[in-house]
């Protein structure tokens, strides 16, 4: 099986978010069965071209710990449709 790459990563992302809404890093990271450096990495630089929102959570309902959330901007359903 070969690797995948990072532009292949980063529209799993795209298509996950668009499909399922805002999700954690962590949940990204199960869905798309990728390590969580791999899924953080791509995500910020998602962000830098206003593709995804990373918000910093203060506190998880369940948890109490800080997490961060990400969810599909319009520019990102733009680059999923070309």
């Amino acid at each position: 099986m070969s690797k995948r790459g990072s532009q292949d990563i980063k529209k799993l992302i795209l298509k996950t978010l668009d499909k399922e809404g805002s999700l954690t890093f962590a949940q990204l990271e199960r869905k798309l069965n990728t390590g969580f450096r791999t899924i953080k990495s791509n995500c910020e630089e998602l962000e830098e071209f206003g593709a995804v929102n990373i918000i910093n959570k203060e506190k998880h309902e369940a948890t109490g710990r800080a997490y961060f959330l990400v969810n599909i901007t319009q520019q990102g359903r733009k680059i999923l449709e070309n």
